[in-house]
């Protein structure tokens, strides 16, 4: 029992650390716009929908995507972590039921067997 739990656990700190570089890089690629002093703000129209569909692939919250979205397409509000604010709620703050979700889906793709001989 503790080996499969162990691999639970070892695969979800796996998956914690993936989500937090891509929330990073994707608060990085929010913030890219700023490097274009021309362009900086009228580029958020391009990149709020690229962020919002990010955020949702790698945290799967639509509140999340929402947020983001808002976050880019407001002027002067790309300086917000919004994607790495949602790392930590759900890692930090919601950490067991982000846990349980994980555990459900990880015996999914990973059924036990039990031979019955």
């Amino acid at each position: 029992m503790t080996n499969n739990s162990d691999n639970v656990s070892q695969s979800f700190d796996e998956k914690k650390s993936k989500d937090l570089m891509a929330s990073l890089a994707i608060d990085a690629l929010g913030m890219v716009t700023y490097l274009i002093p021309a362009l900086g703000e009228a580029a958020d129209v391009v990149i709020a929908p690229i962020i919002s569909v990010l955020i949702y692939a790698v945290h799967r919250t639509t509140f999340g995507a929402i947020a983001g979205f808002l976050e880019e397409i407001i002027p002067f509000t790309d300086i917000i972590p919004s994607a790495t604010i949602i790392w930590f709620y759900r890692y930090f703050l919601k950490r067991e039921s982000t846990f349980n979700e994980f555990m459900e889906r990880f015996n999914k793709k990973n059924p036990i067997i039990i031979n019955s001989k």
